[in-house]
């Protein structure tokens, strides 16, 4: 998900009928610049080399989605996949999560992320937390970072994660401390992208794959 505004105006997209490696390319209705949406970089026209704001959002099932957010509104859209839940479940690792630090490009295969489902990772000079939680498919990164310290996780009962310096019980999707001395505190959600995992070496030839736990 990707924010609209670009050099202080607020852009239209649709579909521009074109494709690039075989995946979607955007026009802006505006300007007539063309966009990957893999990339959010225009990539032709007027705004060649401008990125879109990368946005937060998630990729779970609607039960969970629900669960954590009661009095949500749904935008209703005709479905364009007949098959893409079953084979996010059977083939996870067709399936990567994709994120940038620091201008490099790492992903984990869903796969990985159910044998490693918390991982204190180390990138870039960044301390990050990689989750993922089986019973809503949703995959989240974290800063670890949190006021003056820097905290490591495990995973603990009931689908909930402990950090190591406090004790303190937290929700894995949420990055919110639920019991111990750091109730109510929040880490910081970063942006990252749900893609098929070829394409998103495709266009990232020089991503790091995350494969295992790494010590923090």
């Amino acid at each position: 998900m990707y924010g609209r505004d670009v050099q202080g105006k607020t852009l239209t997209f649709a579909v521009s009928g074109q494709l690039w490696n075989a995946s979607l390319v955007m026009i802006d209705l505006e300007t007539r610049s063309l966009w990957s949406h893999i990339l959010g970089e225009c990539v032709h026209g007027p705004l060649k080399g401008e990125k879109l704001p990368q946005l937060i959002a998630d990729t779970m099932t609607w039960k969970a989605w629900r669960n954590e957010h009661p009095d949500t509104t749904v935008l209703n859209l005709s479905r364009s996949s007949k098959d893409y839940g079953a084979e996010f479940y059977t083939k996870p690792e067709r399936f990567a999560y994709g994120f940038v630090v620091d201008g490099k490009h790492f992903h984990a295969t869903f796969a990985t992320l159910r044998e490693s489902p918390v991982q204190n990772l180390t990138l870039n000079g960044q301390r990050l937390l990689l989750t993922f939680d089986p019973e809503s498919t949703a995959a989240r990164l974290f800063s670890r970072r949190l006021d003056d310290r820097v905290l490591a996780f495990v995973a603990a009962d009931n689908g909930l994660i402990r950090d190591e310096q406090t004790g303190s019980m937290w929700n894995r999707t949420r990055g919110i401390a639920v019991a111990g001395p750091l109730k109510g505190k929040q880490l910081d959600h970063e942006p990252a992208i749900i893609t098929l995992t070829r394409k998103w070496t495709l266009f990232h030839e020089d991503s790091t794959e995350i494969l295992e736990k790494q010590q923090p």
